[in-house]
C-alpha cells in the first residue's frame, strides 16, 4: 500500500458527532491514532438549535484530541441525502462525465440547490457504465462546515454517508462474497446498502431511531428528550408472536411502539431488495449488517433475522484496523456499531479507498456548466439578431456590414460576461465568508459563558438526576430602555429554565434530591435566585406506585458577568 498522511474524519450525525485520526502504523497499514465522540441532545421540536448544538459538540470533542491536526474530511447523512444509480453507454472518460451530469440534471430533485459527486462502478452489463450518484442539499454542506470551521476545524471535503459506509465494508470485510445487505440505522434515516460483486444499490429511507422516541412521547404523552431517555433505560424491540410481554407496562408499551417502527423499516427494506432484483438483476441478500446507533437498541438484530430469514449480524468498523489503548478507543470498542461512517470517511483517504465521493467537487462542475452555457447563449442571440438583419432595407450588403459589426460586438460580449461572471463568483463567495465571520464572532462572544454553565450544571450534579432541557431567556425589564442607534438592546442578565428528571424512591427522598440540587445551584456562584417551579409526586395506587422517574423545573437568574476560568476546566479561553 502507497504511504498516506494522516488525517482526520469527522461524522456528523444527529445525535452524535464522531472524529476519528488515521495514520500509518510501523508497517504503513491504516491505523487508528485517536478517537473522540459527543452526543448532541437531538430533538425535532428545536431544529433551530443544530447549528449551536454542533458547534459545542463539534469544540468539545476537538478538544479531546492529543494531537493539533485540524484539516478534516466530513461526513453527512440525514433525509437530506439523495442517492441513484445511473446507466450510460461506454465511451470516453470525458464524454462518460458529460453524460452523467446531463442524467443528473433529470434525475436529482432540485439539482440547482443541491451538491452531488459520483463514482463510477463496474456494470455487470457490456456496453454500459454505471455511477453511483450521491446528492445533498447545498444549504446543509454549508451549514454543517460552518459548524465545523467554528470549532477550529478545516474541512478539505465533504463526503456522504453512503460512500462512508461502503469503503469501511470493502475494507474490513475484503472476502465478503454473495449479496450483502447493510443497514445503517441512524436517528433520522437508515440507509440501505446492496452489495453484489460489482452491482451496488443504494437507498436513503426517512425512518430512524427518532421515530421510535417520537412514537413513545406521542403514546406516553413525554417530551421528545423524556422519550428518549425512557426507550435507552427500558427500551427493545418486541419480539411479537406468543412472546410473554414484560411485567413493567411502560417497557412493554415501549417494546411494541418499536416493533411498530421496525416493521415500518422492514417493508422498505423488502421494497428496496425487490427493485434491487427486478431493476439491476441483483440476487437476493445472503447476509445482513447492521451499523448505526440506532441497530443498538435491544432485539433488533432478532427481528430482522426472524423477518429477512437469513443471518444477521453488527458491522465491525475496526475489524481491520487497530484501536488506540485511550479510554475513546475503549468506549469505541463497546460502542463500535455507531462508528461504521466515521471510519469509512477515514479510510477515504487513503490513497486507493473503493469509493472516492467529495461533493464539494460539484461546486467547480457547476460554474464550468455555467461558463460554458452562457457563451452559447449570447452566441445564439446574435446569429437571431443577423438573421433579422439581412432582409432589411438595405440590403445584402448593409447585412454583412452589420454582420462584421456583430462580430466585433459578440467579442466585446463575451468578455464582458465572462467578467461579470467572475465578479458575480468573487462577490457570493465574499458574502460567504463576512457572513461565516459573523457566525464565527457570536460564537466567540458566548465561547466561555455556555460552557461556564453547563460545567456548573455538571459540578454540581446530584445522584440520580437527570437533566433533559436547557431553556434560556432575557429577564423582564433588564434591558437598555433606548439602545444607541443600530444596535440592539443589551441584556445584562438571562433566566435559565432547568427541566429533568429523578429517580422515584419515596416522597421525601424525592424532594429531598431536587432540593439538594436547587441548593448546590444557589451556591455556586454562577446562577442565583434559583427556586422550584415544578417536581411531580409519584402517584400510588393501593399503596404502590410503578414510575420510575419523575419530572422537575428549576428557574434561576444568569448574570451575564462570568470569571476569567470556567470552573472546573484546564484554563481560561
Amino acid at each position: 500500500m502507497a504511504s498516506f498522511a494522516r488525517s482526520l474524519a469527522v461524522d456528523l450525525g444527529a445525535s452524535a458527532v464522531r472524529l476519528v485520526e488515521i495514520g500509518p502504523d510501523g508497517k504503513g497499514r491504516p491505523a487508528i491514532l485517536a478517537l473522540s465522540e459527543e452526543q448532541i441532545p437531538y430533538d425535532p421540536a428545536k431544529t433551530s438549535d443544530f447549528f449551536s448544538q454542533y458547534a459545542l459538540a463539534l469544540t468539545a470533542a476537538v478538544g479531546r484530541l492529543p494531537s493539533k491536526t485540524r484539516q478534516c474530511h466530513l461526513c453527512l447523512g440525514g433525509p437530506a441525502v439523495f442517492a441513484r444509480i445511473l446507466k450510460v453507454p461506454v465511451a470516453d472518460p470525458g464524454k462518460v462525465g458529460s453524460m452523467i451530469g446531463f442524467e443528473a440534471q433529470q434525475t436529482v430533485p432540485a439539482i440547482e440547490q443541491a451538491l452531488w459527486d459520483y463514482q463510477v462502478i463496474p456494470s455487470p452489463q457490456a456496453g454500459e457504465v454505471e455511477a453511483m450518484v450521491l446528492a445533498i442539499k447545498r444549504e446543509t454542506v454549508e451549514e454543517l462546515s460552518a459548524a465545523a470551521a467554528s470549532a477550529g476545524l478545516k474541512p478539505q471535503s465533504v463526503t456522504l454517508t453512503p460512500a462512508a459506509l461502503l469503503n469501511a465494508f470493502y475494507y474490513n470485510y475484503p472476502e465478503a462474497s454473495g449479496c450483502n445487505l447493510l443497514l445503517e440505522i441512524g436517528a433520522r434515516a437508515t440507509t440501505i446498502v446492496l452489495v453484489e460483486g460489482a452491482r451496488i444499490f443504494v437507498r436513503v429511507v426517512p425512518l430512524g431511531g427518532a421515530a421510535v422516541s417520537s412514537a413513545v412521547a406521542t403514546d406516553l404523552q413525554e417530551s421528545f428528550v423524556g422519550a428518549e431517555t425512557l426507550k435507552r433505560a427500558k427500551g427493545f424491540v418486541h419480539p411479537g408472536g406468543a412472546y410473554e410481554d414484560p411485567a413493567d407496562a411502560a417497557t412493554a408499551r415501549i417494546s411494541k411502539l418499536a416493533r411498530g417502527v421496525m416493521t415500518r423499516l422492514h417493508t422498505e427494506v423488502e421494497r428496496s431488495i425487490t427493485f434491487f432484483r427486478s431493476q439491476q438483476g441483483g440476487g437476493k441478500p445472503t447476509q445482513v449488517w447492521l451499523a448505526g446507533g440506532g441497530a443498538m437498541l435491544g432485539y433488533t438484530e432478532l427481528f430482522f433475522r426472524e423477518k429477512l430469514r437469513i443471518p444477521v449480524q453488527f458491522f465491525q468498523p475496526f475489524r481491520r484496523v487497530s484501536l488506540p489503548a485511550s479510554a475513546g478507543g475503549q468506549a469505541a470498542a463497546r460502542a463500535f456499531v455507531g462508528w461504521g461512517s466515521a471510519v469509512g470517511t477515514a479510510l477515504q483517504s487513503l490513497p486507493d479507498p473503493a469509493i472516492r465521493i467529495n461533493v464539494l467537487g460539484a461546486i467547480g462542475r457547476a460554474q464550468a456548466q455555467k461558463s460554458r452555457d452562457l457563451p452559447a447563449l449570447v452566441v445564439a442571440a446574435v446569429a437571431g439578431a443577423g438573421l433579422l438583419l439581412l432582409p432589411g432595407v438595405h440590403g445584402i450588403w448593409q447585412g454583412r456590414k452589420e454582420a462584421g459589426r456583430l462580430a466585433e460586438r459578440t467579442a466585446q460580449v463575451d468578455e464582458a460576461s465572462a467578467a461579470l461572471q467572475k465578479l458575480e463568483a468573487e462577490s457570493k463567495e465574499f458574502t460567504g465568508t463576512v457572513q461565516r465571520a459573523e457566525l464565527a464572532l457570536k460564537l466567540e462572544r458566548e465561547r466561555l459563558r455556555w460552557p461556564q454553565l453547563l460545567a456548573e450544571l455538571k459540578r454540581q450534579s446530584q445522584k440520580k438526576v437527570w437533566i433533559t432541557s436547557l431553556e434560556v431567556g432575557a429577564l423582564a425589564g433588564d434591558s437598555e430602555a433606548v439602545p444607541p442607534e443600530g444596535k440592539p438592546a443589551a441584556t445584562r442578565t438571562k433566566v435559565v429554565e432547568i427541566g429533568g428528571m429523578f429517580e422515584t424512591q419515596s416522597e421525601k427522598a424525592d424532594a429531598e434530591a431536587v432540593a439538594k440540587f436547587q441548593k448546590a445551584l444557589e451556591g455556586g456562584g454562577v446562577l442565583r435566585k434559583v427556586e422550584v417551579l415544578e417536581r411531580e409526586a409519584p402517584q400510588y395506587v393501593e399503596g404502590k406506585t410503578d414510575q420510575v422517574a419523575l419530572k422537575f423545573r428549576l428557574k434561576a437568574e444568569w448574570p451575564e458577568e462570568a470569571p476569567a476560568q470556567i470552573p472546573g476546566a484546564g484554563g481560561g479561553g
